[in-house]
C-alpha cells in the first residue's frame, strides 16, 4: 500500500523552515556586507551558516511560542495583560533559544576552550536583547496574521473547535425560527455554556467573534453574518459591520456626525454605529 503524507501536515513545518531560512540568509548577508564595508575580513558562507543556526534554533521553539500565545492571546487578555504574560515568557524563551544555539554551534563547530557554560554566558550577554526582540516579532507577526486573514495558527493543539449550539427553543413553532438561547464554547478542554441573555455585545475578528459578557470574553468560531442570523433580532441589533449589541444593554444613544451614533451600554462601554446600519437603530430611536 502506498502511504502519502497529507499536504496540510507539511505546509506548516515547511513554512517555519522557509521563514527561518530566509531569516538566516538575510541577516547573514546583511552582517557580511556591513563588515566588508568597514574593512573587516569576512566570509559570506560563515556568516550565513551562523545566522541559519540562530534562525533554526528559533524554528525549534516556534510551535511552543505559538501555543503559548494561543493560551494567552490578545483576544482573551487585552494589550496590558498580554504584555504582563509575554514579557516574562520572552525572557524564558530567549534564554532557551540561546541555549539551543550554543548546543547546535558547539556540536557542529566544536566548543571554545573555556567550556560551553562560559560560551553560553558570553552569548547571553551579547545577544539576549536580539533574541528578546525576535520573540515579540513572532508574537506580533502571529497577531497581525490572524487580524488580516481571520485564521488561527495551525500549530495550536488547543484550537477552538466549532462550537456546539445548545438552544432551549431549538424546535420551530410554526413558521417562527428558533434562535439561540445558549452557546456552547469549547476552550482549554472545557465547555462553557453562555446564555445569550448574559451577552453585552459581540465583535468580529475575521472568522471568529468575541462574545463579551459582564464576567469575561469568549472566542467563538463563527462569522458575524452567521451569528446575526442565529440570534433573535428582537434582542440583538447590529450597529456596524464588526459589532452587534444586546438591545437591553443599551443605556443611551448619542447622535454624532452623518447619521452615526455613539452607543453607550449600561456598563458605560461606548461603541460607535455606522450609517450603513442606521436603519437597525430606528426602532430603538423611535
Amino acid at each position: 500500500m502506498h502511504w502519502q503524507i497529507p499536504k496540510s501536515r507539511l505546509i506548516f513545518p515547511l513554512t517555519i523552515l522557509s521563514v527561518w531560512t530566509a531569516f538566516g540568509v538575510f541577516f547573514g548577508t546583511q552582517n557580511y556586507i556591513r563588515d566588508v564595508y568597514v574593512g573587516k575580513t569576512a566570509s559570506l558562507p560563515g556568516y550565513i551558516i551562523g545566522w541559519l543556526v540562530c534562525g533554526y534554533s528559533w524554528g525549534i521553539l516556534t510551535v511552543p511560542v505559538l501555543r503559548f500565545l494561543r493560551r494567552f492571546s490578545l483576544e482573551r487578555l487585552g494589550w496590558s495583560k498580554l504584555m504582563l504574560w509575554h514579557i516574562p515568557a520572552a525572557i524564558v524563551f530567549s534564554l532557551l533559544q540561546l541555549g539551543i544555539y550554543v548546543l547546535i554551534a558547539t556540536t557542529l563547530f566544536g566548543g571554545p576552550g573555556n567550556g560551553i557554560w562560559e560560551f553560553y554566558k558570553l552569548i547571553v550577554v551579547k545577544e539576549f536583547q536580539s533574541s528578546f526582540l525576535v520573540y515579540f516579532a513572532i508574537i506580533f507577526a502571529s497577531i497581525a496574521y490572524k487580524r488580516l486573514f481571520g485564521l488561527e495558527s495551525s500549530s495550536s493543539s488547543e484550537s477552538v473547535e466549532p462550537a456546539v449550539i445548545v438552544a432551549d427553543n431549538a424546535h420551530q413553532n410554526g413558521n417562527r425560527p428558533a434562535f439561540l438561547s445558549r452557546i456552547s464554547i469549547k476552550e482549554n478542554g472545557r465547555i462553557s455554556l453562555v446564555d445569550t441573555d448574559s451577552v453585552d455585545w459581540i465583535e468580529s475578528y475575521g472568522n471568529y467573534v468575541l462574545i463579551h459578557t459582564p464576567d469575561r470574553r469568549y472566542i467563538y468560531r463563527e462569522t458575524m453574518a452567521a451569528m446575526e442570523k442565529k440570534l433573535d433580532p428582537a434582542a440583538f441589533v447590529r450597529i456596524r459591520r464588526s459589532t452587534m449589541v444586546r438591545i437591553d444593554r443599551i443605556k443611551e444613544l448619542r447622535p454624532v456626525l452623518n447619521g452615526e451614533f455613539d452607543v453607550v451600554l449600561k456598563n458605560d462601554k461606548v461603541l460607535t454605529s455606522t450609517r450603513r446600519y442606521r436603519k437597525n437603530l430606528q426602532p430603538i430611536v423611535g
